[in-house]
């Protein structure tokens, strides 16, 4: 049962199970999303780099069961579990296709980013719902970022998720000299990956 306690903030009576004090908006403990590994952009950034692009697609399946544990909603984990058999199938079809007609690798190499975009808003829409759930926050995202950036994006979100949630998270702005150069060089390096898959499958 829960017993009324003053919160250490603004001293208004809240219940002593509260994450969310009611009247000030503070939280009480330090927001996460439990199981979800991998979430420094720093660190995924060198190992994306040296694994030629091929841990973007292994983190969805390495952290797959951590976010389906963050559904509410059954329909929500159908779509997520719709999109990573649709991701397997899809790397399946690389593979076997690189050994028969190589030509066919630009096509999948498309199909996997339009993957890698469905999956990156589908988990950011499951991670919203989760956190309005759990911390009463809402949390915006950027539609370019998750077309332009996809799984890098989504890394970042997470990177910065406890920020977000209490709401002093400093949002990039893509519009000064600083956030241009940026997004330039997230693109040339997204390009080189790809690019240097292909070539690293096409020479093998």
């Amino acid at each position: 049962m829960s017993e009324e306690i003053s919160c250490p903030f603004c001293g208004n009576i809240i219940t002593d199970d509260a994450i969310r004090c009611s009247h000030c908006g503070s939280l009480f403990k330090e927001p996460d999303l439990p199981g979800i590994k991998f979430t420094e952009l720093g660190p995924f950034l060198a190992i994306d780099i040296l694994t030629l692009g091929f841990f973007s697609t292994i983190w969805f399946f390495i952290n797959g069961k951590a976010v389906n544990t963050l559904v509410s909603k059954p329909k929500d984990g159908l779509k997520l579990n719709w999109l990573f058999l649709l991701l397997a199938v899809n790397g399946g079809f690389y593979i076997f296709f690189f050994y028969k007609n190589p030509a066919y690798l630009l096509l999948f190499a498309v199909l996997q980013c339009i993957i890698y975009i469905a999956l990156t808003y589908r988990v950011l829409r499951i991670i919203q719902k989760y956190t309005e759930r759990v911390y009463e926050a809402a949390l915006e995202i950027n539609p370019y970022y998750i077309v332009l950036f996809n799984v890098f994006y989504l890394v970042h979100f997470l990177d910065t998720y406890s920020k977000r949630v209490q709401g002093i998270h400093a949002h990039f702005d893509w519009k000064s000299p600083q956030g241009i150069m940026l997004i330039l060089l997230l693109l040339i390096i997204i390009f080189i990956l790809r690019f240097y898959n292909e070539m690293f499958l096409f020479i093998k």
